[in-house]
């Protein structure tokens, strides 16, 4: 009997649920987490064998399925032998209704792999009554932004084609169309292992090994003007052919789909956000004749000041300043450490040094649509160096 789309929409979805419960970040939960483990689990059973039960016609006869209304339902199907873990999910029933109920907490140490062993069960249920294998369940079909499906059905093509650079490339661009588009995953780079990354997406239940894993495979994306994108090899780390694999494709691909599934659609929480991100330097000459320097000479006796910019009173400029102490070091210029600001305008491409006596220099917000959108009349500050 074929397994009809409205049976697959229910295992994937518990297959999801599962995903983010299946593997603990430590062995002994917090109550509160364990909680919602086992509220997760019984939702993700339920789901399942609602499925089954509907592709085998075996649907609960009464106004309302409630999960243990369904094993003997479906044992009908066969009368030989009881549902697999159907004791278990007699206790798991229990406890989740003291926590709902009652407010009373199970135990850790007896429920903490909760997760893992519910997902075995539903993988035996869906060998023993549809023929297939959850694992094999394709769940790109939950992916929601459409921008990320659309790289992530190329990677699967590049797969079936074993071309397996390209798999990894465009992993890497549907990882970053996923990271721009979610405002939980502020800073969150493709193509960079950090440890901090990993853990605060262990939260989502993204299993942190295999983020940082994910990301050693995947090369770097680069963003062009006009919002193009394009991918970045770094050969001298992890970008060469010895990485391009079939086994490491099919573990990217893997990963990245659980990743995505499990943050898609996280809440939102506050966070610190760099100065950099919201604020630029403005610099505003007090006097005429202002000179923005560069050395220039490569001996000490050839040592000269070049002047890239000169500035009229009035004139500004926006970048990036920092006080010049420890960039005259060793210099025919060292003497004018303290006086001296290092100023770098990145639109205009041109940077030097600039008197800091001679100017005024104030923190205002960038001119960008997110900042205006998100972050709407920030104040001008004083420059705090």
């Amino acid at each position: 009997m074929v397994i009809t789309q409205q049976v697959v929409d229910r295992l994937l979805l518990s297959k999801t649920l599962l995903g983010r419960i299946r593997f603990l970040s430590v062995a002994r939960p917090d109550r509160l987490t364990l909680a919602i483990h086992i509220l997760t689990a019984h939702d993700a059973a339920e789901l399942a064998l609602a499925g089954i039960a509907h592709h085998l016609g075996k649907l609960p006869t009464s106004g309302q399925a409630y999960l243990m209304n369904y094993f003997p339902e479906i044992k009908m199907a066969h009368t030989d032998r009881e549902v697999e873990g159907k004791e278990f999910f007699n206790q798991l029933n229990r406890v989740r209704n003291a926590i709902k109920h009652e407010g009373i907490f199970p135990d850790p140490q007896q429920w903490s792999r909760v997760g893992e062993r519910t997902y075995d069960y539903v993988s035996t249920w869906c060998k023993q009554y549809l023929d297939c294998e959850l694992d094999e369940l394709d769940e790109s079909t939950l992916i929601s932004n459409q921008e990320i499906k659309q790289y992530f059905n190329l990677a699967q093509q590049a797969y079936r084609q074993d071309k397996y650079r390209e798999v990894l490339e465009n992993l890497a661009l549907a990882a970053h169309a996923l990271f721009r588009s979610n405002s939980v995953l502020r800073g969150l780079v493709v193509g960079n292992s950090r440890a901090e990354d990993a853990l605060k997406l262990s939260a989502f239940g993204v299993h942190a090994n295999d983020y940082l894993g994910l990301q050693e495979f995947l090369p770097q994306v680069v963003e062009r003007q006009r919002g193009t994108v394009e991918v970045k090899w770094e050969q001298e780390k992890f970008g060469h052919p010895g990485n391009w694999r079939k086994e490491a494709a099919d573990f990217c691909l893997r990963t990245f789909l659980h990743i995505a599934l499990c943050i898609q659609d996280a809440e939102w929480i506050p966070g610190a956000i760099d100065f950099h991100v919201l604020y630029d330097h403005k610099v505003v000459a007090l006097e005429d004749g202002v000179e923005i320097w560069v050395e220039e000479g490569r001996s000490f006796e050839q040592k000269r000041k070049k002047v890239v910019r000169s500035l009229q009173r009035g004139d500004c400029l926006r970048g990036y300043v920092r006080r010049g102490q420890g960039f005259l070091v060793d210099t025919l210029f060292k003497e004018e450490q303290e006086s001296v600001l290092w100023f770098a305008n990145i639109e205009d491409s041109f940077f030097g040094y600039i008197p800091s006596n001679k100017v005024r220099v104030t923190c205002v917000p960038k001119d960008l649509p997110l900042v205006a959108q998100y972050f709407p009349n920030l104040p001008e500050l004083d420059y705090d160096d």
